[in-house]
């Protein structure tokens, strides 16, 4: 009974302020009113606008695969809406890209390289080429470790080398000197910076620059070598030094090089190089 009198007391009251108010009682009135009215107007002068219903492409998670996955972070950067069903809303399909460049390439990619053969080669290739990066590191910063070992001359010559034949006929050497000459070893660390520039005669009559740049078998051999390239002229010694090059065996010189660090090494085989190159080249163009 008490909670009835405080409620018509309380309306009794706010009827009392608005017959004393005119104006704010109005005021409460059409407000709302025209708040309504103004929606109608902004709903006639601005028409909706018909949103097809929208398909949005697929976001596959990580354990879909790596790209899938990062092609639905980038090519949905912007959140594109589509009319119809897309492709990644078929079952079983995490993917709306399968016919992208990147896909294609990632395709490839993975049967080029994939194949448990193929995979072994590039293994080989990989593993040839850090034997032989580690042993141009060493012989740059640490020559010492590879000092007193070289590359003996008769083993990086071409199978078919005439040099022999020349120094015997030509340069009218004996054969204890060419014996002397082709088992000798040349030292891989004098090399490491590129050729020195020193005369051939130079280096011929000086016992210390040929025990600096060769190694040979013995030390009468040094001085037989010595003094049997001595007399040479500098045209016959530059001769010389052609035949050499054009007789060296670029393939055996690669193979046999990160040997004089390590024995056990299989250095890098350019033929096997090239046949594994070309495979893939020919895969990669089909």
């Amino acid at each position: 009974m008490k909670t009835g009198s405080q409620v018509r007391l309380l309306l009794w009251k706010n009827w009392t302020l608005r017959k004393r108010q005119k104006i704010r009682f109005l005021v409460e009135i059409f407000w709302p009113v025209l708040l309504f009215i103004g929606l109608v107007w902004l709903r006639k002068a601005n028409p909706l606008y018909q949103q097809h219903e929208c398909h949005f492409p697929n976001k596959a998670m990580p354990s879909a695969g790596i790209l899938p996955w990062i092609q639905g972070i980038f090519c949905n950067a912007n959140n594109p809406c589509f009319r119809y069903p897309t492709r990644g809303e078929s079952p079983g399909v995490v993917s709306n890209y399968n016919n992208s460049v990147l896909a294609r390439f990632y395709v490839d990619v993975q049967d080029l390289l994939l194949n448990e053969t193929e995979l072994r080669q590039f293994g080989r290739l990989w593993h040839e080429m850090t034997s032989f990066s580690k042993f141009m590191d060493t012989l740059r910063n640490n020559p010492s470790a590879v000092a007193g070992r070289g590359l003996k001359i008769d083993d990086i010559l071409k199978d078919d080398e005439v040099l022999t034949a020349f120094l015997l006929r030509d340069a009218d050497l004996s054969e204890s000197i060419v014996y002397q000459l082709v088992n000798a070893q040349i030292r891989m660390e004098q090399f490491a910076f590129g050729v020195p520039d020193l005369q051939l005669k130079d280096i011929a009559c000086s016992q210390a620059l040929l025990e600096r740049f060769i190694i040979f078998p013995s030390r009468m051999g040094l001085h037989g070598v010595r003094n049997a390239m001595c007399a040479l002229s500098q045209q016959r010694l530059q001769r010389i030094e052609d035949i050499l090059y054009a007789n060296l065996d670029f393939f055996k010189i690669f193979r046999l090089m990160p040997q004089v660090l390590d024995n056990h090494s299989h250095g890098i085989d350019l033929h096997y190089w090239g046949l594994v190159l070309k495979a893939a080249s020919e895969k990669i163009q089909v």
